[in-house]
């Protein structure tokens, strides 16, 4: 019995060695794609080179990059090639600041940017990526705004002026009170790209919407007679805006707010 459990034990291993030997293969620095698959379908912004078509990155580059052009974007795709990440952004609007006015030619619809010399190493990449391509909140904090607002859930009740259409009552007197109206920290100007390449348009839209205790907007409504493709294009990009939020005393308060944009067809 000694010798036959001796003979298991053995087997069992010469089985389990092999396997730990592989797994011990993997990236130091992180599990294989894993950490990339997260920003897929995230919208950030690409800041500095959001004009160019393909932008590389090296890991000795600075961290501000040459460049005026801060491009809000959607990330399609992230793939982790040899030398580090390959991400193919899809521009959907030009992004602005209280404290930053990026300056943008014509905004590439999709733009491919290339992480290099960083590796299977994660930890780096992340970093970096934070900086290259910020979400919103870190874009604010990268010019010294403080945004520290979780994202909460749509407020029932938002002040409202005398001339918000549908108001409550209670909605009206809450604005009586209120000390501070929200302040638009970070916006983003959409870009529609017209399938027939037949129209150019830049022009102002109003938005309507609730900004909430945590900054962001909800209930929104784009006014005017624009197409049903045009609203979707502006609707696309409100998620990513950001708000002082309205404050009733120390309070933070939602409300409703008005706003305009500029809207891009290209």
């Amino acid at each position: 019995m000694k010798r036959q459990g001796t003979r298991l034990l053995g087997i069992a291993l010469a089985l389990a060695l092999p396997a730990c030997a592989t797994k011990a293969k993997g990236p130091a620095g992180g599990p294989g794609t894993d950490y990339l698959r997260g920003y897929v379908g995230q919208q950030r912004v690409l800041r500095f080179q959001g004009d160019k078509e393909r932008v590389v990155v090296k890991r000795k580059d600075r961290p501000q990059l040459p460049g005026a052009c801060d491009t809000a974007v959607e990330v399609r795709s992230a793939v982790l090639e040899k030398g580090g990440p390959r991400l193919v952004l899809e521009a959907i609007g030009t992004a602005g600041a209280e404290k930053a006015r990026p300056r943008c030619r014509n905004v590439p619809a999709t733009i491919t940017l290339s992480l290099t010399g960083f590796g299977g190493d994660s930890g780096p990449v992340v970093g970096r990526l934070d900086q290259v391509l910020p979400t919103p909140d870190l874009y604010l904090r990268a010019y010294g705004v403080p945004f520290n607002y979780s994202a909460g859930s749509e407020p029932a009740v938002a002040a409202a002026s005398v001339n918000q259409i549908n108001a409550t009552d209670v909605e009206r007197r809450l604005e009586g009170r209120l000390t501070a109206p929200p302040r638009k920290l970070f916006w983003v100007d959409p870009i529609y790209r017209d399938p027939r390449h037949a129209v150019r348009y830049e022009g102002e839209a109003e938005i309507e919407g609730v900004v909430g205790a945590d900054g962001r907007l909800y209930r929104t409504r784009v006014r005017g007679g624009l197409d049903k493709a045009h609203v979707a294009a502006i609707q696309r990009v409100l998620p990513m805006w950001r708000f002082e939020p309205a404050r009733t005393g120390k309070e933070l308060t939602p409300a409703h707010v008005l706003s305009r944009l500029i809207f891009r067809i290209y």
